[in-house]
């Protein structure tokens, strides 16, 4: 049997049935979208995202259901949105998701299941579902737990206040 796995076309309905396991060290600039969102540095191309794509089958009341897990680490580059200084930010995703027939199905029951769904496909592109979740993973307020340079020159104490010469301008009341 062909156990060979090709993610960028990976049939679901197969890759489930064989219980197949894809683990790849890709680097981030063939994640083109995860690439884009991070602070340019030397090198952060190079760098390698690793992750596994496992499918299974469950038995759930006699049914059999399909089942993919992705997990995934990578360390993005951010800027620090206090203090602007670049930082290394570990992401890591670790999600299951349970495969049903059609995307008609899939919307049927997303507001009933407690797990992810996605539709059966016979031509699944493995990167995009990890590009997605390492996108949903990345924090939206990058920030180090405590920074060390100033927020801005203007919070110095030795600065006048930018409104302090409207105070002189202001006619005084009679």
């Amino acid at each position: 049997m062909k156990t060979d796995w090709q993610p960028r076309v990976l049939d679901l309905h197969r890759f489930t049935q064989l219980e197949g396991v894809w683990q790849d060290a890709t680097p981030l600039s063939k994640l083109s979208r995860v690439f884009e969102a991070c602070l340019d540095q030397p090198g952060l191309g190079d760098r390698a995202c690793q992750w596994t794509l496992t499918g299974e089958l469950r038995t759930v009341a006699g049914m059999t259901q399909a089942w993919l897990h992705l997990t995934a680490e990578v360390s993005l580059s951010q800027q620090c949105q206090r203090c602007l200084e670049p930082m290394n930010i570990p992401v890591q995703v670790d999600r299951w998701f349970r495969l049903v027939a059609d995307e008609a199905t899939a919307l049927a029951e997303d507001d009933a299941a407690e797990e992810d769904l996605l539709a059966m496909d016979h031509e699944f592109d493995a990167f995009s579902l990890l590009e997605d979740d390492l996108l949903l993973a990345m924090p939206l307020v990058p920030r180090h737990d405590a920074c060390h340079a100033p927020l801005s020159a203007a919070l110095e104490d030795d600065l006048p206040h930018p409104f302090a010469a409207l105070a002189a301008l202001k006619a005084p009341k009679q």
